[in-house]
């Protein structure tokens, strides 16, 4: 501020003699512009330090304090020379305390020990200005109510300010707990179901084996059947159970440059001769090749849920429809159905894990609301995103957006 007004003087020349309560080279403004910098250049250096983790022990404390005490005495300066009479205008004196109190956190024997040296620093320059001792009273006075809001300012931002950092570090504490318990539970996830695929397996084997056995009736061909198709909705389970504890761990796929079409086309007719039962998939490719970076085993999976669903809530006689779509420079695949559709109360919800909003198939198939939140996982981590529209009795349409790699090369496309 002095060597601002200083600045301000010469620039435009003001006759600073006939300016009242200013004393332009007082002693106490070239010893305050020559301080001020001095604490600048050493926060710098304190800063400097801390951030190389190198410890201040006492230095960084009693350097707080003593710039605090700076400000303090520099308003309370101010104060006595624009004032012949300190306690008619205050207003500097104040605006150093409320500085200090708001901007600075300090212990409480900090606190007092600032409090008390600015309250003597007060009290031994007033007599130079006032010779009454009613005079020195008031003016003491004065200055004890502003030190007294000085310090129930200095103990309210204190309090704030721990209570801040108190719950920042609770939500630091909970958050680490959180972590740690998801990494246990996908590890304990992907153990317990890694190994219950084990015995499933031997017992769809040994049930192909029974069904296989020309001397088996009618009514145990039926339920080998019912034990094939267990083990199959177990094995479904426990595969989405290990993606999501993968899929949590993994931050990155490796990925690949695929032709879309081709690639979609041949899940497509996987599921047509494989999978589907009654129900029949359409395919609409592009005319043109469109290649994107993917993981085949991953998007594989992405498909295979979409269309298990589709084909879960729509009847034999529908038909589900899987359409590539190449606009505005962006890949649009479309998985749409003509089923049962979504009651619009819990499309927010699908995307969940263990969603509420899992329901039962046409067939009576069961869910247990994985299938969805994984494809948003892996949708997700290849950079895309993925919608739903639904009416419900007129179908659903998943829509997966992701970016296409233009070739320049048209030779490479053909």
């Amino acid at each position: 501020m002095n060597i601002s007004l200083r600045l301000i003087i010469i620039t435009y020349d003001l006759p600073v003699q006939s300016m009242r309560n200013y004393a332009e080279f007082n002693d106490a403004n070239i010893i305050s512009s020559i301080i001020a910098p001095i604490f600048c250049l050493g926060s710098m250096v304190l800063i400097k330090r801390f951030e190389q983790g190198k410890p201040l022990n006492y230095v960084g404390p009693v350097f707080v304090v003593l710039f605090a005490l700076f400000i303090m005495i520099s308003g309370m300066r101010s104060t006595f020379f624009a004032m012949h009479n300190p306690r008619n205008t205050l207003v500097m004196y104040l605006a150093g305390l409320v500085i200090t109190g708001v901007f600075f956190t300090f212990e409480y024997f900090e606190t007092a020990i600032l409090t008390l040296v600015t309250a003597i620093c007060f009290s031994l320059l007033i007599p130079y200005y006032q010779a009454e001792y009613s005079e020195i009273f008031l003016n003491n006075l004065a200055s004890l109510i502003l030190l007294t809001i000085f310090f129930c300012i200095s103990r309210f931002a204190f309090s704030n300010r721990a209570d801040n950092f108190l719950k920042l570090e609770a939500i630091k504490e909970k958050n680490l707990e959180i972590e740690t318990a998801s990494k246990l539970k996908n590890e304990i996830l992907g153990i317990v179901a890694h190994d219950l695929r084990n015995p499933l397996t031997a017992i769809r084997t040994l049930a192909g084996m029974m069904e296989e056995d020309p001397t088996i009736n009618a009514d145990n061909q039926e339920n080998v059947q019912m034990i094939k198709m267990s083990c199959d909705k177990a094995t479904s389970i426990i595969n989405d159970l290990i993606e999501t504890a993968h899929n949590d761990k993994e931050n990155v796929f490796d990925i690949e440059e695929v032709e879309l079409n081709q690639y979609l086309l041949k899940i497509v007719d996987e599921w047509a001769k494989d999978k589907t039962g009654h129900t029949n998939i359409l395919y609409y490719g592009t005319s043109q090749p469109i290649f994107t970076h993917i993981n085949m085993e991953k998007m594989q999976r992405v498909m295979d849920n979409l269309i298990s669903n589709a084909i879960k809530f729509s009847g034999d006689s529908d038909h589900i429809e899987i359409r590539l779509r190449d606009a505005d420079g962006q890949i649009f695949i479309d998985v749409k159905d003509f089923g049962m559709g979504i009651p619009e109360k819990l499309l927010p919800y699908i995307f969940d894990r263990f969603s509420r909003a899992s329901r039962r198939g046409i067939r009576g198939e069961e869910s247990v609301g994985l299938g969805l939140s994984i494809v948003k996982q892996i949708v997700e981590k290849h950079g895309g995103s993925i919608t739903v529209i639904s009416t419900e009795k007129q179908g659903t349409t998943f829509t997966i957006h992701m970016t296409p790699v233009r070739h320049n090369n048209t030779e490479k496309q053909r």
